[in-house]
């Protein structure tokens, strides 16, 4: 065993002494251009892969300590934390919320989380609802101002239809209050965020409140949503801790629509309409293929986890309204240039994680 691993790390340091740094011209051009464009102060790039950061670059005003509001990125951070109650075995992604919630009854008892975080539980259209955005109340008040008095959308059936919102994510949000044993907030960053390093992320972005906006009121920084997805690459493993199986970190790979009618998606997103847990799913990609998954925020910020290269990245900015929708187009081309550098060249990370070293040895189970 010892003699493996000492084998291993012989060469994977002899691979990077020949390696050059990574270097992503092209994308980096074209985010200047955006940068520009938009007439926005600053912006940051992250690159990673299962050994490491590949690149790490601020423009502007931008730092290292730069915390921005990061909309319906907020999304996968959420299934984040939902998949590794899952996957402890607190939740069941299927049982229905009445199991958890018993004050949800009739038709909405019947929504799952796996539903209410891929859309489809019967709720959408719905992000700007007032008992997401009221700070003066709790999560769990709000929660119970859904179950008493927010039916399902007309003509919706839970599981009959595809609607992106955030009302059924806020359900869910609660269930795992009620599992995880306290405050969402502080269960995500005790159980989530603390093991993986993380320091700057929480959901106040709008101001100090208990009633998190699961679906779109976290903050970050660029590091430490980048610290976030490298699980989603690394089998469930970071920082020398596991945070969730290998199993539930390809979960995340999967589309969870299908043939699900399309009853509201925004505008910016083109069919086919594909969708994981908390994220996108490119429709570009063949589906028989790994895929791009991404989580982009209405503000731009754009994290996104290339399952087919086990590579993860953010592309930090803040800028206003429908800033999404001009950048999207401008993110996916800078995807293609990056996936051409990688291909052109021998590069190895800037800063290697030793969570490589000891992934293969350990005891999976």
């Amino acid at each position: 065993m010892r003699c493996s691993l000492l084998l291993s790390s012989l060469l994977m340091m002899t691979s990077a002494s020949q390696a050059q740094t990574c270097a992503f011209a092209s994308a980096d051009t074209q985010f200047n251009n955006f940068l520009k464009s938009e007439s926005l102060p600053g912006g940051a790039i992250l690159i990673g892969n299962r050994q490491g950061i590949l690149y790490e670059r601020y423009v502007g005003t931008y730092t290292a300590n730069t915390v921005v509001p990061i909309a319906s990125a907020s999304k996968l951070l959420s299934a984040l934390r939902l998949a590794q109650l899952i996957d402890q075995g607190a939740i069941n992604a299927d049982a229905p919320v009445s199991q958890y919630l018993p004050q949800f009854t009739g038709d909405k008892g019947a929504m799952s989380v796996r539903q209410m975080f891929c859309h489809t539980a019967g709720y959408g259209d719905d992000s700007l609802s007032p008992v997401l955005t009221d700070t003066s109340i709790t999560l769990a008040e709000a929660v119970d101002q859904i179950a008493c008095c927010r039916p399902l959308n007309a003509g919706y059936s839970v599981g009959g239809q595809f609607s992106y919102g955030g009302v059924s994510m806020h359900i869910a949000g609660r269930i795992a209050e009620v599992q995880g044993g306290g405050d969402w907030q502080a269960q995500w960053q005790s159980q989530f965020g603390a093991p993986l390093g993380i320091t700057s992320i929480d959901w106040l972005a709008f101001g100090l409140t208990t009633n998190y906006g699961i679906a779109g009121a976290a903050r970050s920084n660029l590091r430490d949503y980048g610290r976030a997805l490298h699980p989603l690459v690394n089998a469930g493993r970071s920082n020398g801790r596991r945070v969730f199986s290998a199993a539930a970190a390809q979960n995340f790979a999967l589309d969870q629509v299908g043939d699900t009618p399309i009853a509201y998606a925004p505008a910016n997103v083109q069919p086919p309409v594909r969708y994981g847990m908390g994220s996108w799913i490119d429709g570009a990609r063949p589906a028989t293929e790994p895929p791009l998954i991404h989580s982009l925020g209405a503000l731009g910020f754009f994290p996104w986890v290339d399952f087919d290269r086990d590579l993860f990245g953010v592309f930090m900015i803040r800028g206003s309204a429908g800033v999404n929708a001009r950048a999207l187009p401008v993110y996916t081309g800078m995807l293609t240039s990056i996936a051409q550098s990688l291909d052109s060249s021998n590069c190895a990370p800037v800063e290697a994680f030793e969570e490589i070293f000891v992934d293969s040895f350990e005891d999976d189970s």
